[in-house]
């Protein structure tokens, strides 16, 4: 998860949150083609498995994957101002050549400005309004394609180690997303369907008072909290796509010993549990302490699922 992470260096994020390789890796990482290689088989081992993983791939990335060229609309998933601002050079209310443009772009690297030719000699060639749905076109060429090319080409090879690129024909590029990432509805993950197919463990039951307190705390999470408390529990904001009994292993509860809530005032009921749900998100496993009151569940539930930790939470 750690080299995906766009704090990493090897990926950054698009306006919408999306992942796509960062053009400059290789001045973070020396060896930043071999990590590129690497993540791209645990992405394809991923999709081999049926596994999701939270890798929202942006667009223009995804067509990679789909072997398909990256072309002047795809930059809109990219960069929309630029987007913007390239189809404004072939309005007529825009006269290019007051503009001084040149085939080539000034691009920041490590805090310092490095000019970048688009076509050779490029810096010396004016862009005039006979040539400027060529300028175009090979500006969004260059931050589509060529800038993550090397980066791309490593990831791909990875890939292609666990899923055949002809595997992928069948899919366009929405689909292949929810192949990677899965989907989710505007209300989160259906959770009748959840709690069809959870198993109990430590003591736990459908019927025990603080599993229905569960269900009903969960069923009140707006779509960013559902999100959230999946993927406390398997890693993944979203279920899977045929559904959790395609889950494996399957979501499982188990009882956790509260901490804290022993003592006089515990025997009392006069005071809940401290300790914190935590989770093993490899077995899908949430360890969920025996809380007393909904309220109290809630509050600890909400801490944990916000904290993003599991193995090292209690």
């Amino acid at each position: 998860k750690e080299g995906f992470c766009p704090n990493f260096g090897l990926f950054s994020v698009t306006h919408e949150g999306r992942l796509a390789p960062n053009p400059n890796s290789a001045q973070l990482h020396a060896s930043h083609l071999r990590l590129f290689h690497y993540l791209g088989r645990v992405a394809g081992k991923a999709v081999y498995e049926g596994i999701l993983a939270d890798l929202p791939f942006a667009d223009y990335f995804l067509n990679f994957l789909l072997r398909k060229q990256n072309l002047v609309d795809d930059l809109m998933s990219l960069d929309p101002q630029l987007f913007d601002n390239l189809l404004f050079l072939k309005s007529p209310d825009c006269d290019v050549e007051d503009l001084c443009l040149t085939f080539s772009l000034d691009e920041e690297v490590m805090g310092q400005r490095v000019r970048r030719d688009l076509v050779p000699h490029g810096s010396q060639i004016e862009v005039t309004r006979a040539n400027i749905l060529s300028y175009i076109y090979h500006v969004a060429d260059h931050k589509l394609n060529h800038s993550i090319q090397q980066q791309t080409l490593a990831f791909l090879r990875g890939f292609a180690e666990l899923v055949r690129p002809d595997w992928l024909t069948m899919f366009n590029r929405r689909e292949l997303f929810e192949l990677i990432a899965g989907s989710a509805g505007a209300e989160g993950f259906d959770l009748v369907d959840l709690q069809q197919h959870v198993v109990y463990a430590g003591g736990y039951s459908a019927d025990h008072k603080v599993i229905k307190m569960l269900w009903k705390v969960v069923g009140a999470f707006d779509r960013q909290q559902r999100a959230a408390f999946l993927s406390f529990i398997t890693s993944c904001p979203k279920p899977p796509i045929m559904g959790f009994a395609n889950l494996h292993p399957p979501l499982c509860i188990r009882m956790a010993e509260g901490e804290g809530g022993e003592g006089m005032l515990g025997l009392l009921g006069l005071r809940d549990i401290d300790r914190l749900p935590s989770a093993s998100t490899c077995f899908n496993l949430l360890k969920l302490p025996p809380y007393r009151t909904k309220r109290a569940l809630r509050e600890k539930l909400c801490y944990a699922i916000n904290a993003k930790a599991g193995f090292e939470l209690s």
